[in-house]
């Protein structure tokens, strides 16, 4: 009587290609995965960004002691005589550090100069002293890390390529004129840089004080999968669609 059945031989190698097989499906789903949050994290610094612009023009007095004092150096100072909403300070705007990978906001501040100042609206901010509202007691600032441990890096070659291309600082300043309302937008490779120093109008050629030049921030996935992902922050930017997300394809002279 003949029994059918499998040999010793072809059971193991079911076993050999169906393992194959597994072992290649897993490590599909695993760089699908890497590659997923890469783009997760390119698209929360968009956000992040856009949100600065978002609390720039929706001022809030936020969670602070009911009186400071703002001095004429724009430094302020908890246990002052004013209360909520009559500082001598007004506030101007939101200031955005990102050191490698990790991001802090803060709202900023300043003192009008008197007399009123005249001219165009950068001028005018750049008359005023700048500080961030920070004290012992008070604080508006608010730190996150970069999602999935992606840090900002430069570019690996063309327009603005430096070596090595991690780690990367940025800071990006982002003011409303009190006289016209209109937003504006500077920015520092330098985080020593004052924030009166980056009120600069115009492109400048200057690799640390860029000014209201077009900032290029590489996202490096720092050794997991994905790259080649930036979010730029157009020049002259003014609200939240001057930003974009752009590849290398896109070709504007440097490449991430």
């Amino acid at each position: 009587m003949n029994t059918s059945g499998f040999t010793i031989i072809e059971t193991m190698l079911f076993l050999a290609v169906t393992g194959v097989l597994v072992v290649g499906i897993l490590a599909g789903t695993g760089t699908s995965i890497n590659i997923q949050r890469y783009r997760d994290s390119v698209s929360s610094l968009k956000s992040l960004i856009e949100q600065q612009y978002a609390d720039n023009t929706s001022v809030s007095n936020g969670e602070r002691a009911t009186a400071i004092s703002c001095d004429t150096d724009a430094t302020v100072s908890s246990g002052g005589s004013l209360s909520r909403g009559q500082s001598d300070c007004v506030q101007l705007g939101r200031y955005l550090t990102i050191d490698d990978n990790i991001a802090t906001t803060t709202t900023v501040v300043g003192r009008e100069p008197v007399p009123s100042p005249v001219g165009s609206d950068i001028a005018k901010l750049k008359l005023y002293k700048l500080s961030l509202l920070q004290t012992d007691t008070i604080t508006s600032s608010v730190q996150s890390s970069l999602e999935w441990g992606a840090r900002i890096a430069w570019p690996v070659s063309g327009t603005g390529f430096k070596n090595p291309t991690t780690p990367r600082q940025i800071g990006l300043l982002i003011l409303r004129s009190p006289t016209s309302g209109l937003t504006y937008t500077f920015s520092t490779n330098d985080l020593t840089v004052t924030l009166s120093d980056m009120v600069i109008a115009g492109i400048t050629a200057d690799p640390v004080l860029r000014g209201q030049s077009q900032q290029r921030i590489c996202v490096d996935s720092n050794g997991g999968f994905g790259g080649g992902l930036a979010v730029v922050v157009g020049a002259y930017a003014s609200s939240a669609s001057s930003l974009q997300v752009r590849s290398n394809e896109m070709g504007d002279g440097s490449k991430c």
